[in-house]
């Protein structure tokens, strides 16, 4: 199946392990600040939205994005566009509240983008982890059936 991904920072050292693809929502936003004094600021912020858990982050940037052809494991979103939008709306107004709170400002959506990150399931002695392809975190997640069958499948 052909997905876009999130460009991969870190790959996994053990030859074996399983790809899976999560859902995640990216939005870029364009702010404008009105001020009197000292003239006005303009920026961007990214927003994150988790496609499982409803989740919205705020992101460093606006990540590379590539289109992979795959046969991991794809997840599917556990909410609609329509809900990520209002997520990622919500969670740039509580920014831009926080940030600029006495001052008048504008926002606007600028871009926005459905893809997948990339996590690399692997078992690693008695312990099974996930390793995240752009932080570089292990996750240990718990010893259940399902973890041994997706690891053992992926051999």
């Amino acid at each position: 199946m052909r997905v876009t991904r999130i460009v991969p920072i870190y790959e996994p050292r053990t030859p074996n392990a399983k790809e899976i693809y999560y859902p995640v929502w990216l939005y870029v936003f364009y702010y404008h600040v009105k001020r009197r004094v000292f003239g006005d600021i303009m920026g961007k912020f990214v927003v994150m939205v988790d496609g499982i858990n409803g989740r919205s982050y705020l992101a460093d940037i606006f990540p590379q994005l590539e289109e992979v052809e795959t046969d991991g494991r794809i997840l599917e979103p556990k909410i609609n566009d329509e809900e990520s939008r209002e997520l990622a709306v919500d969670k740039a107004e509580a920014f831009l509240f926080r940030k600029f709170a006495y001052l008048k400002f504008s926002y606007r959506l600028e871009q926005k983008a459905f893809t997948y990150k990339l996590f690399w399931a692997m078992k690693s002695g008695d312990s099974y982890l996930l390793l995240d392809s752009i932080t570089g975190d292990e996750i240990e997640v718990q010893k259940i059936e399902r973890s041994e069958q997706l690891v053992d499948d992926s051999r």
